[in-house]
């Protein structure tokens, strides 16, 4: 009894880095899998019931090979993703697995169904412990991207505004113009090497695995940016899935995407709920497209994200 008494108290965190290690490890890693993969498959259903009588009486114009077109895109921006991340892991932790960068990303990437991100997060953390990377280190690239994320979307958001009619009535050309240059110069100053290495040495306690320089950084924001790019074709493709649509639209149609994904990454430090992008997004759409139009459009893609995480999720379990 005394010597009970005598054992220190665990800490919040030793608590959950044990019981995180509990639930990732033999047969309860399956287990938590097929939860998020049920736990996916409740959304998509919970989505078309709540919309059937919308979805039911809708008059469609079907042209089935820009859905086509939806899907490559959609698999383009999701290993684009990973790769990138792939990119992150190699340059700031000192690991290159590319097999199993994938095969992590793909199995904690359903946990991001969960409200709140920190969930995805802390799985995605304890899943690379597994295989020699430090917890805090995986954290701290999550945030990493999260924020180039978020610069990323900004930047193209405003790249696309003086594309967008209607604008000219708020701002002016000029304005735009010089609202989109700032907008890319804060960018290239928040992702400046310097500043990165120096919080990440704050944080970690430790230095990257390489010294960052210029080229690394703005290759990563390049690509974000064409991350959200590829995105908006997939939104571009649905749209025209369900009716024509000019293509004089498409980086309008991008930027709707990039603001709404934005938005929806800032609600992760605000006001984060399930289907904000969507809600986001079907404002945005009004714009240029019938309300009923854009509920249908922002429900395809939000279940074609879904179905896409989902199969490459069970695509994971046997990798």
């Amino acid at each position: 009894m005394k010597d009970l008494l005598r054992q220190p108290t665990l800490t919040i965190t030793e608590r959950l880095r044990k019981s995180g290690h509990y639930l990732t490890t033999g047969w309860r890693r399956q287990l938590l899998s097929l939860f998020f993969i049920l736990f996916t498959l409740i959304l998509i259903a919970r989505i078309i019931i709540g919309n059937w009588e919308m979805l039911a009486n809708y008059t469609w114009d079907i042209q089935p090979e820009w859905l086509l077109y939806a899907i490559v895109a959609f698999f383009v921006d999701f290993f684009l993703v990973i790769w990138i991340w792939h990119l992150l892991v190699t340059r700031l932790a000192n690991y290159n697995n590319l097999y199993q960068t994938v095969k992590i990303y793909l199995q904690a990437n359903l946990s991001r169904r969960i409200p709140g991100m920190v969930w995805y997060i802390a799985n995605r953390a304890v899943l690379y412990q597994d295989v020699g990377v430090s917890k805090t280190q995986i954290s701290l690239l999550s945030g990493l991207e999260l924020a180039f994320f978020m610069i990323s979307g900004f930047v193209t958001t405003l790249l696309s505004v003086p594309f967008w009619s209607g604008l000219d009535e708020v701002l002016s050309p000029s304005a735009q113009l010089w609202a989109s240059l700032f907008m890319v110069f804060l960018g290239i100053i928040l992702v400046h090497p310097r500043i990165l290495q120096k919080l990440w040495q704050k944080t970690s306690r430790s230095i990257p695995a390489q010294k960052l320089r210029w080229w690394d950084t703005a290759v990563w924001l390049a690509l974000y940016i064409f991350t959200w790019i590829v995105g908006g074709l997939v939104l571009f493709s649905i749209i025209n899935f369900f009716q024509p649509f000019p293509v004089s639209q498409l980086i309008t149609v991008i930027g709707m995407w990039s603001l709404s994904g934005t938005i929806s990454l800032a609600g992760f430090f605000t006001i984060s709920f399930v289907g904000l992008r969507e809600v986001t997004l079907t404002l945005l759409l009004t714009q240029i497209l019938p309300l009923p139009v854009t509920l249908i459009i922002s429900i395809t893609i939000r279940l074609l994200w879904l179905t896409g995480e989902l199969l490459t999720s069970i695509l994971s379990l046997k990798l």
